[in-house]
């Protein structure tokens, strides 16, 4: 394999120039390593694009002010810290359920909801919940008792713990993004 410095020497004119002449040759040098050092840059600047890459995590953290405020001071992984990263860019808008499921998913939560309605005279049932009053804006998230997050060969930094368990996340990303409106209550385990 030949190096960038022996492929600018086959670009010099062969007649007017002697590409291993000791001050020709320094520079060619030097040039090549320049030209390696941008390539490298550029592959750097290129992966920084794709927050899932991990690369230039701190910035991406800073522009979506993360950590959440209710967050500061937890120790998150890496893994968790480019999810949390993931999870926010495209959580702009939505009032669905199918939203907040996709965005729980995106932080590494599996989750189904409950949405509660009021009794009503020829639909309620015998036995059935009243869910007067405020029951009309109440919905629960059911997730599994504990979410274990394994560190995973690639996505984990130096110094993180092996595994991770825990819903502060979920509860702290989904109470920013919740309804202003809305009771949202967490039921973990069998609901």
């Amino acid at each position: 394999m030949t190096t960038l410095a022996d492929q600018l020497r086959l670009l010099l004119p062969p007649v007017s120039y002697d590409g291993s002449a000791p001050y020709l040759s320094a520079t060619i040098e030097a040039e090549a390593n320049a030209m390696d050092l941008a390539d490298a840059q550029a592959g750097v600047v290129y992966n920084t694009i794709f927050p899932d890459s991990g690369e230039g995590l701190a910035d991406w953290e800073r522009v979506l002010a993360l950590p959440d405020p209710c967050l500061v001071g937890q120790a998150q992984t890496v893994g968790q810290r480019v999810q949390a990263v993931i999870s926010k860019l495209p959580g702009r808008a939505g009032q669905s359920k199918p939203f907040f499921i996709a965005l729980a998913k995106s932080l590494g939560y599996d989750i189904t909801i409950t949405t509660f309605r009021p009794a009503r005279a020829g639909i309620a049932r015998a036995g059935d919940p009243i869910n007067g009053g405020d029951w009309d804006f109440a919905w629960r998230v059911n997730a599994p008792v504990v979410t274990v997050s394994y560190a995973r060969a690639g996505a984990t930094g130096a110094g993180d713990p092996l595994s991770v368990w825990g819903n502060r996340a979920l509860e702290c990303r989904l109470g920013q993004m919740k309804p202003a409106e809305s009771i949202l209550l967490f039921g973990y385990g069998d609901n």
